[in-house]
C-alpha cells in the first residue's frame, strides 16, 4: 500500500509496531522520529525503513502541515514479488549493518524519487489492468535508489549516551526476563521516579507496557511459526498462561489460538 498524506496532527502518537515493512518518506513539517532507541530530527528528503516488530513513533509539531509518503510492504506481497522482496531484505540488512534506519535525498535525486512515488500511486489507483506492472516497476526503482544510498553511507555513530536510549537497548535484549523498575534503577544508577518519568516522556508509554509490546511481538512470530500458545507463553516470559492470554487479547484484539 502506498499513500501520500498532508494534514495536521494535534494528538501525540505513542510507540507502536506493525506486522509489515514501513518505508516512510518525509516531505514537509516539523517532526522528530523515534525508532526504539534511535531518534531522528527529520528534514525534507529523509527516508526511514522500519522493519516489522520495531516500535516507533513520530513527534509532530502541532498545527504545522505534515506531509509524507508511506509505503507499506506486507510479507505476503514480498514473498509473491521476489524482486521487491530482495531489495527490501537487502536494504534492511544494510540498515542493521550501518546502525541507522535513515537515508537522505536532496535536489534532483529527491525530485526523481517523488516523481516515481507519484507515478506509482497514480498507476495503483488506475483501472488499467496493466497499470499494476508500471506501479511495481516504479517501486522497484525507488527501492534500488534506497539500496544504493544505504550502501554508500559511512558507518553511523551509534550514540547511546542518553540514559533512556541505553535503557531501551537493555530492554530489547532482556525483555523476556521482565526487568523490574527497581532492577533498572539499580543498573543505570538513577531514581525510579526519574527513570519512569523520562521513559514515558520519550516513548509515550510505560516501561511495563514497552516490555509487553516487545513480548507480544515475539509471541506473534512464534505463533506464526507454529508454536502452541502454551509454549509461546513460556518462551515470552509470562508467569502464567492467563496473564499471557489477557495481554495478547489486549494488544491484538484476538486470542492467541485465533491468531
Amino acid at each position: 500500500m502506498l499513500a501520500h498524506n498532508k494534514d495536521r496532527y494535534t494528538d501525540p502518537i505513542p510507540f507502536h509496531s506493525h506486522d509489515f515493512y514501513e518505508i516512510y518518506f518525509f516531505a514537509d513539517g516539523n517532526v522528530k522520529y523515534y525508532v526504539e532507541n534511535e531518534s531522528y530530527e527529520l528534514k525534507k528528503g529523509d527516508v526511514l525503513i522500519i522493519p516489522p516488530g520495531k516500535l516507533h513513533r513520530p513527534v509532530i509539531e502541532e498545527n504545522i502541515p505534515y506531509e509524507r509518503y508511506v509505503l507499506w510492504l506486507y510479507n505476503s506481497y514480498i514473498m509473491k514479488n521476489k524482486g521487491i522482496g530482495g531489495f527490501v531484505h537487502r536494504i534492511n540488512d544494510l540498515a542493521d549493518e550501518k546502525k541507522t534506519h535513515l537515508v537522505s535525498f536532496h535536489g534532483t535525486e529527491y525530485e526523481q524519487l517523488c516523481r516515481l512515488l507519484d507515478l506509482s500511486l497514480e498507476k495503483y489507483l488506475s483501472d488499467d489492468t496493466l497499470s499494476g506492472y508500471t506501479a511495481e516497476s516504479c517501486i522497484m526503482l525507488v527501492l534500488d535508489k534506497l539500496k544504493s544510498e544505504f550502501s554508500e553511507i559511512s558507518q553511523a555513530e551509534y550514540d547511546c549516551g542518553d540514559i533512556i536510549r541505553r535503557v531501551i537497548v537493555y530492554l530489547n535484549e532482556n525483555y523476556v526476563a521482565s526487568p523490574s523498575l527497581d532492577e533498572l534503577s539499580d543498573k543505570f544508577f538513577v531514581s525510579k521516579y526519574y527513570l519512569s518519568h523520562r521513559f514515558k516522556e520519550y516513548t509515550r508509554t510505560t516501561i511495563h507496557n514497552y516490555i509487553l509490546m516487545k513480548k507480544i511481538n515475539l509471541a506473534k512470530e512464534l505463533l506464526k511459526n507454529g508454536s502452541s500458545p502454551q509454549i509461546v507463553s513460556e518462551k515470552c516470559g509470562f508467569s502464567t498462561y492467563s496473564n499471557f492470554y489477557k495481554a495478547f487479547v489486549a494488544q491484538t484484539g484476538i486470542s492467541p489460538s485465533s491468531y
